[in-house]
C-alpha cells in the first residue's frame, strides 16, 4: 500500500511540473482597456510575436472574460476569485467620492501564495482603493504583496514620462520613458536584486497601456498610421507593452526561470474603441460581450501541455482556484470562490465542470452565461440616475464644442459621444471639459445606493442571445425559449441572492442620512450676504480685469490647479461660490474658462468679502 502512495505522488508531481523543492513562480500579466480583437494571436491588427509566441506555446483562449466591464471592479475579481460586489467594490473607485476599497478581509492570490512560501510583488496599476484624500484605505502590502511599484490609478500626464508612482508607499517623482516599460524595469530589478532567489516567486505586473491618455515611441506608432492618429498611437501602447514582456520573457531564459513560470495574459475589460473588439458588441462598460470578453492566455511549458485554442467559457474570475490547482495548494478555506479550477482542463488531466455560472452585475442588473446562452435580467431597483440632466449636459457639450466635436468622436457616430466623453481624460475647450465632468459625476456610483441594491430582487427578463449563433448579441431570442429562461432566471435569482448576502454596506446611518437628504433644485445662491445686484455688480468688475499674461487656454487646467492649490481652504470656497453666481447669472458666457480664472485671479490676490463690499 505504502509503495502504491508513493508511486502516485510521484506520478502526481510528473503531471503538475513541478518537485517539491521548487514550485512553480507565478507571472500575472493584465493590461488596461484591451479589446478583443486587438493582438495578432486575435486576429487583430498590432504587431505581439511576444504574446503570440505565449499563445502558441500555451493555451489560448477563445472566450475569455473579464471580472467586469470596468476597471477597479474586475481587478477585485482577478484577485480574489469572487464576484467584485462581495469584495466590496461596486463600481470604478474615485477616491474623491467613494470610501469603498478592496476588502482588507478578503484572500487575495498573492496572500495564498504568500502562505505557500511565495515571495510576492506588484508593479503597475492598483485601482482598488489607497490611503489617499485622507482615506485609511489599506495597500498592496495589506493584500499580501511583500513589495508594490504602483498607481492609485493612472500613470499621469500620460504613458510618457508618467508621474504618479509609488514605492512602497512613498512617491517617486516623474521618471523618464513609457509606462509599460518603467513597470518591466521595476520588475526585473526586484527579480535581479530584492528577492530571495531559493524561493518560488509571483510577479503581478498590471500595465495601464491601452488606457487613455495614450503615448507611445514615435517611431512604434509610425508603423502603424500618422503620429497625430489615435488609432495609430492606441495601437502603439500595445506593441510597446508587447516589447516590454518580451524583455521579462527574456530575464526568465537567462535566469533559468521560463520553463517553471506559469504565465497568465489578460485585459481588465474590453477596448473603448469599438472596432478593437471586433464582431462582438459593446465596449468598456457594456454588458453586451464587447465590454468583458477579451484575451486569455496560460502559459506553462514544465506543466501546460501548448499549441491549443480552448473554446471553454472561462475568466479572470477562474484565476485564484485555478493557480491552486496548478501549483497544487489548497484554496482558501470558508470562502466563497465564484471562480473554478482550470487545472485540469489547462493540463489535460481531468474533465472540467464548473461549479457556478459565469455572471456580471452592473448595478442592479445581472448577464448570466450557462453553455452558449447569455440572458440579461434586470433588477427591482429604480435606477437613481437622473437620465434627463445627463440628456441636457450631453447636448450642452455638443453646443459648446461646436466644430471640435468631430475631432472628439474620432470618426465615431454622435451616438457614441457619451461613451467618449467618459474615456477621454481632459477635452482642450475648459467649458467643455467642466460640463463633461459634471456628466460623469451623475453616472458615478453613489454608495448611498447599496441599501437599495442590497434589496433589489431580479424583475423582468430582458434579453436572451446564444453566442453560437449569435456572436454579436443581435437577434433576442428570449421570447422562443420560456424554459430556458425560467431555468436561467432561477440562477440568476440564487446567484444575485449569494452576492448581496456578502456585499458589505460602505456608509454609516449617519452617512447614508446625510447623503440621501433631498438638497431640492434651485441653484444655491453664496452665502455672502450680499444682494442679488451687488453679486452682479461685483462680477461685472471681475470680468473688466485683464486675463493674467502667464494663463494659456491650453493649458487651463494645469494653470487652475497651481493656482488652486496655494488658496487657502476659505479662499476655494468663495472661488466655488462666486462662479456658481455667475453660472448662474450668465449661462451663455462665450469664454467660460477665462471667466473662471478672472474669478480665481480676483480671490488669489487677496481680496476679502469686506473689500469686496466697499468695492
Amino acid at each position: 500500500m505504502k509503495i502504491i502512495l508513493t508511486f502516485l505522488c510521484s506520478l502526481l508531481l510528473v503531471c503538475t511540473g513541478f518537485t517539491k523543492d521548487k514550485r512553480p513562480n507565478v507571472i500575472t500579466l493584465l493590461v488596461d482597456d484591451l479589446g478583443y480583437r486587438d493582438l495578432r494571436c486575435y486576429g487583430g491588427p498590432v504587431k505581439t510575436p511576444v504574446l503570440d509566441k505565449l499563445a502558441a506555446g500555451g493555451v489560448r483562449f477563445s472566450d475569455f472574460h473579464s471580472g467586469a466591464p470596468s476597471c477597479s471592479p474586475s481587478r477585485a475579481t482577478f484577485l480574489t476569485g469572487r464576484h467584485h460586489y462581495r469584495a466590496g467594490v461596486y463600481s470604478v473607485i474615485t477616491e474623491r467620492l467613494h470610501k469603498m476599497h478592496l476588502l482588507k478581509s478578503e484572500t487575495t492570490i498573492a496572500e495564498v501564495l504568500k502562505k505557500n512560501g511565495y515571495a510576492t510583488a506588484h508593479f503597475g496599476k492598483w485601482h482598488l482603493g489607497m490611503p489617499v484624500n485622507n482615506r485609511d484605505n489599506p495597500t498592496p502590502a495589506d493584500h499580501g504583496f511583500d513589495y508594490w511599484f504602483g498607481l492609485v490609478n493612472g500613470p499621469g500626464p500620460s504613458h510618457k514620462n508618467p508621474t504618479q508612482f509609488l514605492r512602497n508607499g512613498k512617491r517617486v517623482g516623474q521618471i523618464k520613458g513609457y509606462s509599460c516599460q518603467i513597470v518591466v524595469d521595476e520588475a526585473l530589478t526586484w527579480l535581479d536584486e530584492k528577492r530571495d532567489a531559493k524561493e518560488p516567486f509571483f510577479l503581478n505586473l498590471w500595465f495601464n497601456e491601452p488606457h487613455a491618455p495614450i503615448a507611445a515611441p514615435d517611431e512604434i506608432v509610425s508603423q502603424y498610421g500618422a503620429l497625430n492618429d489615435q488609432a495609430a498611437i492606441y495601437s502603439g501602447t500595445i506593441d510597446n507593452t508587447d516589447r516590454a514582456i518580451g524583455r521579462l520573457i527574456a530575464r526568465l531564459e537567462k535566469l533559468g526561470e521560463l520553463e517553471n513560470t506559469i504565465i497568465v495574459y489578460a485585459s481588465d475589460n474590453g477596448s473603448y474603441r469599438p472596432e478593437r473588439n471586433g464582431e462582438l458588441r459593446g465596449q468598456k462598460g457594456s454588458q453586451f460581450e464587447g465590454g468583458h470578453r477579451v484575451p486569455g492566455i496560460f502559459y506553462w511549458k514544465g506543466g501546460i501541455p501548448g499549441g491549443r485554442v480552448e473554446d471553454e467559457p472561462a475568466g479572470v474570475v477562474d484565476l485564484l482556484p485555478t493557480l491552486c490547482g496548478l501549483i497544487g495548494i489548497k484554496k482558501p478555506a470558508k470562502v466563497h470562490l465564484d471562480g473554478s479550477d482550470l487545472a485540469p482542463l489547462l493540463t489535460k488531466s481531468g474533465k472540467f465542470k464548473r461549479h457556478q455560472p459565469l455572471f456580471w452585475i452592473t448595478g442592479a442588473n445581472m448577464v448570466l452565461r450557462m453553455g452558449d446562452h447569455t440572458l440579461f435580467a434586470s433588477g427591482t431597483a429604480k435606477s437613481p440616475i437622473d437620465f434627463k440632466a445627463a440628456n441636457r449636459l450631453t447636448e450642452q457639450i455638443k453646443q459648446v464644442l461646436g466644430d471640435d466635436l468631430e475631432k472628439v468622436l474620432d470618426g465615431r457616430d454622435v451616438k457614441d459621444l457619451r461613451n467618449r466623453l467618459f474615456n477621454i481624460e481632459r477635452l482642450a475647450n475648459p467649458e467643455a471639459d467642466r460640463l463633461k465632468r459634471q456628466l460623469r459625476d451623475l453616472f458615478y456610483f453613489n454608495e448611498a445606493w447599496i441599501p437599495e441594491l442590497k434589496k433589489s430582487e431580479l424583475g423582468r427578463v430582458q434579453q436572451l442571445y446564444d453566442l453560437s449563433k449569435d456572436l454579436g448579441q443581435q437577434n433576442n431570442i428570449v421570447k422562443n425559449h420560456p424554459e430556458l429562461v425560467a431555468r436561467m432566471k432561477k440562477k440568476a435569482e440564487a446567484i444575485y441572492a449569494s452576492v448581496m448576502a456578502d456585499a458589505p454596506e460602505w456608509l454609516t446611518t449617519e452617512e447614508l442620512d446625510a447623503a440621501m437628504k433631498p438638497r431640492g433644485n434651485k441653484p444655491q445662491r453664496p452665502a455672502t450676504g450680499a444682494p442679488d445686484n451687488d453679486i452682479a455688480k461685483l462680477l461685472a468688475r471681475i470680468d473688466k480685469n485683464p486675463v493674467p499674461k502667464d494663463y494659456h487656454g491650453s493649458r487651463h487646467q494645469a494653470y487652475v490647479d497651481k493656482v488652486m492649490a496655494g488658496l487657502k481652504p476659505e479662499q476655494r470656497g468663495r472661488v466655488g461660490q462666486l462662479w456658481k453666481e455667475k453660472r448662474r447669472l450668465n449661462p451663455d458666457m462665450p469664454n467660460p474658462g477665462a471667466s473662471f480664472v478672472r474669478i480665481l485671479t480676483h480671490v488669489a490676490a487677496g481680496t476679502g468679502r469686506t473689500e469686496e463690499k466697499e468695492n
